[in-house]
């Protein structure tokens, strides 16, 4: 019981939610903070390098199994597609995996005749890499796959967050290009 003048406030064990409905709070879990990052689910980075990884690997398992193709090597396959003919060191760069990556994946696309290699006739030591028309076909196949793996993660999304989110990956992205060390 209350005494006169000192009413206890309301429960705050639930809260309104859209609908009029009454949705339960989420209980708030404490965490030991890491010092200048705070909580370590908190920190963006972490964040960004978990929901990637995860999305990679969840791509990756559709390609290896339905296409018996690497992450690596699709990355270099979708370049190939959308970019047409790249250097090596272009490949490098529209990828962002290290060079030695790259490599392997290059020489397993090549042995499975996906890609070619040509010389840079304007520079004999760079070689031109380019789909092959095997390597086309298998990039058509991929895409409707590759798509429907990508809706079914947006859909967690409104068309609003969509555009938000693609909106701030395309600002994240442009940023990691002026990347300091």
């Amino acid at each position: 019981m209350a005494t006169a003048g000192k009413q206890k406030p309301p429960a705050r064990s639930a809260r309104p939610a859209k609908g009029g409905a009454v949705a339960p709070r989420r209980k708030v879990v404490r965490r030991r903070a890491l010092g200048p990052i705070g909580r370590l689910e908190d920190f963006i980075p972490y964040k960004l390098a978990v929901v990637a990884n995860r999305v990679s690997q969840s791509i990756g398992h559709l390609f290896e199994t339905q296409f018996n193709l690497q992450m690596p090597e699709w990355r270099i396959l979708m370049a190939l597609y959308a970019y047409k003919d790249l250097v090596f060191a272009e490949l490098v760069e529209r990828t962002s995996m290290d060079k030695a990556r790259v490599s392997r994946a290059n020489r397993r696309l090549v042995d499975l005749a996906l890609i070619g290699t040509v010389g840079d006739p304007k520079d004999g030591r760079r070689v031109i890499l380019s789909l092959t028309p095997a390597g086309e076909k298998i990039c058509v196949e991929i895409l409707p796959e590759a798509a429907a793996k990508e809706a079914w993660y947006l859909a967690a999304l409104d068309d609003a967050e969509h555009r938000q989110l693609d909106a701030i990956l395309d600002k994240l992205m442009k940023r990691s290009l002026e990347q300091r060390d």
